[in-house]
């Protein structure tokens, strides 16, 4: 078996996370791998990696993201400790001797993505948003490939557009049937299955205007939620309501995910990558503050496909909620063709330059 050493970065949010863990996974699958993974201190991936991937040695970088407007000259500082975490990045990536570098953007990716060409190392770059990042956009001049998640995403890249591929956003596999997932609920199976959530850090939002909705409705409506809220909410605010399952988080949200009847969240690319992938009907509520209103295109490419209606902050309502709740759990779920899975795409892509 052909063993390979492979960079990896993105982090902070599970929507720059969860794909490269994807695509590791499946890499450590097929071949004998090694893996050396630049997380954010502190974040998600720098919580999680050592316990979702086999052969990986983590190294934590202290960075923040800049600011915006991107003007703002407290930004200077932020780019000057960018170019010192390089310093030690490219000493590590030299030591490992990677194959590769697989990166899914975000700021992280800039010293990383930066020090791995200084290495002449092959970059391969993932792209989950319809509208891309800064930082994939700025880094994929030094791109063999750039991997997207959305058709329209190509254009944006402008002379750099020859390099993207269409691949989706690869997902995480599910394994647990619909019975398992009631029974751990203790759901009754007859009735609808909702998820609520507001990405992998949650949305104060999304649960206040959840609230508002539970208060409205009864037992006998015959609806069931999960509601995952997030770090600091108060729990017992969901649970004096019988037909709300509530947790701060899941790690395996997507296993309840790809069961439901519909899905109530924000826009971040890996719901709505898990969302289409799966075949769920979904509310997409965008987050106003996304970079660059990332998540507003990401919602009205799923709306388009036919798999959600997309409602804005300021038209948020309990009725309007109320009212797509039941307008969507009546049509009928949407068939979104896929050739191959986006992973498969991905990896098979990744090889195929290789060998060149």
């Amino acid at each position: 078996m052909a063993k390979y050493r492979v960079v990896l970065c993105g982090g902070g949010t599970g929507g720059h996370y969860y794909p490269v863990l994807s695509v590791a996974q499946r890499l450590a699958e097929e071949y004998e791998t090694e893996f050396l993974y630049f997380t954010i201190a502190g974040r998600l991936d720098d919580e999680r990696v050592e316990m979702d991937l086999p052969n990986v040695r983590k190294i934590p970088l202290k960075l923040k993201g800049l600011l915006r407007p991107i003007y703002n000259p407290k930004n200077i500082g932020i780019i000057l400790e960018h170019l010192e975490q390089m310093r030690l990045v490219k000493e590590e990536i030299s030591k490992f001797k990677p194959d590769f570098l697989f990166s899914s953007g975000g700021y992280v990716s800039f010293p990383v993505v930066l020090a791995a060409k200084k290495l002449d190392i092959p970059i391969f770059l993932h792209e989950q948003n319809a509208l891309p990042g800064i930082a994939n956009k700025r880094l994929a001049k030094y791109a063999t490939k750039v991997f997207i998640s959305f058709e329209e995403s190509a254009s944006r890249f402008g002379k750099y557009a020859y390099k993207t591929c269409l691949t989706g956003n690869p997902v995480r596999k599910v394994s647990m049937s619909r019975e398992e997932i009631f029974n751990t609920l203790e759901f009754d199976p007859t009735k609808p299955f909702i998820v609520v959530m507001g990405g992998s850090q949650g949305s104060d939002f999304i649960n206040e205007k959840m609230l508002q909705l539970y208060s409205s409705i009864c037992d006998d409506d015959g609806y069931q939620f999960l509601h995952v809220t997030g770090k600091g909410s108060n729990m017992e605010d969901f649970r004096k309501y019988p037909f709300v399952r509530v947790f701060e988080y899941i790690p395996n949200i997507h296993e309840y995910m790809a069961k439901a009847d519909l899905v109530i969240s924000r826009g971040g690319a890996t719901s709505v990558a898990e969302i289409m992938n799966y075949r769920r009907k979904a509310i997409i509520i965008p987050w106003s503050g996304a970079a660059e209103n990332h998540q507003y295109y990401n919602a009205v490419s799923l709306e388009k496909v036919g798999l959600g209606y997309v409602i804005l902050e300021n038209a948020v309502t309990p009725e309007l909620l109320l009212s797509r709740i039941r307008d969507s759990l009546r049509k009928k779920t949407v068939v979104v063709p896929y050739e191959k899975e986006p992973v498969e795409l991905i990896v098979e892509n990744l090889f195929r330059e290789e060998s060149r």
